[in-house]
């Protein structure tokens, strides 16, 4: 992946993580990165969310907007039935190539 995606992808992470272990009790985190046609879309979600979950999210879903637009990538988040989900989408970078994928470890 370009570096200014691997980057903004990466904060994603970072502050995914920081919302399960900060505002929730989950025992599950599941992370899937996939790439589909150039577009790479990274998806977490975990259990253990209280019901009240704030329908605009906070701040710092508001800072992974900003940095993700960089790069015209989207962010979206849905929570419901104790659960939440953060999903960032980058389309390909003009220029880009994406590798063919790696075969599965048996």
């Amino acid at each position: 992946m370009p570096a200014p995606v691997q980057s903004a992808l990466g904060w994603v992470v970072r502050e995914a993580a920081t919302n399960v272990l900060r505002h929730g009790d989950a025992t599950r985190c599941d992370i899937t990165l996939a790439v589909t046609d150039g577009r790479t879309t990274l998806t977490v979600e975990n259990n253990g969310v209280p019901d009240a979950v704030p329908s605009g999210g906070g701040s710092g879903l508001a800072g992974l907007r900003e940095r993700l637009a960089e790069v015209d990538g989207t962010l979206d988040f849905a929570a419901g039935q104790g659960r939440f989900r953060l999903t960032a989408a980058v389309p390909p970078l003009p220029g880009s190539t994406v590798p063919a994928a790696p075969p599965p470890i048996p």
